[in-house]
Parts: C-alpha cells; structure tokens; sequence
C-alpha cells in the first residue's frame, strides 16, 4: 500500500504513508499528518493490524502531527494490545516526540532503533 494527499493549500509537504507487511508489518508515514489526511494513516495501520498484531511505525519523516495522528496511533496501540502485539515507533521525528510529550504519551510507544528492527 502507498498512499498520498496534498498539502499545498497548507504550505506544508503532502502526507505520504506506505505500509510493508511483514513481521513485524512497517508503516512508514512522511509529511504532515493531521486531519485532513488521518483517513491514510488509519487505512495503513488497519491494514498493518489484520496482518499481524505487531507494527512498527517509522515516522522519522513527520513534519507536522496533531492530535487526529495521536488518536490513530493510540486506536493502533489498543487493537494490537488487545490481540496481543505491539505498537513500536522507529525514528520519531521532533514533532511526534513533542506531541508525545506534551500529551503524556510517551511512555506508551516505545522506541525501536535500527539495529534492534534487523533482528525482529
């Protein structure tokens, strides 16, 4: 799955997000991710979740992130937690970390590095 929106009446980059499946399945989400465009992330991380409870976002290309992008990634947490997965996060990019941070939900995704996602 690829998927993009334009964010030119924003000024901002367009929202891109792939989803690899895989184990586990990488959702990899670039440009601003707001509401206007949270329907791409929802649709990558449902996708990502029916193949296997396991998803690692990798959002080292997120611009922008407003709370519509933290509610998808907390709906994501709940669904895999509930089949028993997890919800990891490769690269967050400043403004995910800030939002995380200013909403007290950085203890909830944890981070993975590189390295530790070659031997997942």
């Amino acid at each position: 799955m690829d998927s993009s929106a334009g964010a030119a009446e924003q000024g901002g980059p367009p929202l891109s997000v792939s989803c690899v499946l895989g184990s586990p399945s990488v959702v990899r989400v670039y440009g601003e991710a707001d509401l206007d465009n949270a329907g791409l992330l929802r649709e990558a991380a449902d996708q990502a979740l029916a193949h296997r409870p396991d998803v690692v976002f990798d959002l080292a290309g997120v611009t922008f992130a407003d709370s519509t992008f933290l509610t998808v990634l907390l709906q994501a947490r709940q669904t895999a937690l509930g089949q028993g997965g997890t919800i990891l996060l490769a690269a967050p990019s400043t403004s995910v970390q800030r939002l995380l941070s200013v909403v007290g939900a950085a203890d909830l995704f944890p981070v993975v590095t590189a390295e530790q996602r070659k031997h997942s």
